[in-house]
């Protein structure tokens, strides 16, 4: 357990809505960091799922429930009613580490703006692996390399002067908006990048990350990343243009590759679906004539 006694007040952001399978693990998480000075506030899109029920088992919570336009714009609307020096956004299904707090703090308290750790990525059936990100700006433009960037942002900690300059989450991306804001942040401020791990993110069937097509994905992240090579001087472009088109076949065979598996299994499914369909149906053909002949031997 640890206790730290300093002034920097942490504003956890949470969007949410229909989370209530997972919502109080994430609220959980945040009191078992045992820091005082901080506030919890969750952006709720307006659940009928008993979300709204667990929120209210929690007094110290700051929350709003209602529609809106999406994760991006909860995000934005979280941070207005926030008031720490120190932001973080917790998605609703997933959860820090314990000790997170106590890993970023001394950092900002040496004056780092923008604070990048690891994440645990948590696959549906169990297993996991480490997110371990790079910092720089034209590494993080890689988007088609391993751990280009932080892939959740229960993984980095920031200065609210950053959110300020940079501006907000861009609600009319509600797919690659944390990608988004890391890059336009990348150019503005320095990372610094810890070895401890912060977060843990759940790829869960039925959310945004789990559901989105990975072509579809990929096709994002690369729209999101063109958009800031104009700050990359001609040499910097020209090698980054190089090393991209020199990868993109191995990209495209990656997409393939990967959604063809999605696809295998979709088709194995429906597969077995319709093999147990078969069966019953033959089942329900074949019972009478059987119970025709159990009667006629008995007569």
């Amino acid at each position: 357990m640890f206790k730290m006694n300093v002034n920097l007040r942490i504003s956890v952001i949470t969007p949410s809505y229909n989370s209530g399978n997972y919502i109080e693990c994430a609220i959980k998480s945040v009191l078992e960091q045992n820091y005082q000075n901080f506030e919890h506030i969750i952006v709720d899109g307006g659940s009928s799922d008993g979300t709204l029920e667990v929120l209210k088992k929690y007094p110290h919570l700051k929350w709003v429930s209602g529609s809106d336009q999406g994760q991006s714009d909860a995000m934005n609307k979280g941070f207005i009613l926030s008031s720490g020096e120190i932001i973080v956004y917790l998605n609703a299904d997933d959860y820090f580490e314990e000790g997170a707090f106590h890993a970023v703090l001394p950092y900002f308290l040496k004056g780092a703006q923008f604070v990048v750790g690891q994440v645990r990525v948590i696959r549906d059936d169990g297993s996991s692996w480490i997110n371990d990100p790079k910092v720089e700006f034209l590494e993080m433009l890689k988007w088609w390399q391993k751990d280009a960037f932080c892939f959740n942002p229960s993984g980095y900690f920031y200065r609210r002067v950053v959110q300020e300059v940079a501006g907000g989450f861009d609600i009319h991306n509600n797919a690659t908006m944390d990608y988004d804001f890391l890059l336009k942040c990348a150019y503005r401020f320095e990372f610094v990048k810890i070895k401890h791990l912060l977060g843990n993110f759940r790829l869960v069937k039925g959310t945004k990350t789990a559901s989105t097509a990975v072509e579809d994905l990929y096709t994002k992240k690369n729209a999101v990343s063109e958009k800031y090579t104009v700050f990359l001087d001609n040499k910097e472009f020209d090698k980054y243009m190089t090393e991209k088109n020199k990868n993109l076949k191995n990209i495209k065979s990656r997409i393939a590759v990967t959604q063809g598996l999605i696809d295998l299994k979709i088709h194995h499914r429906n597969k077995s679906y319709l093999l147990m369909i078969s069966v019953f149906l033959k089942l329900i053909y074949w019972i009478p004539f059987y119970l025709l002949y159990l009667a006629r031997r008995q007569m």
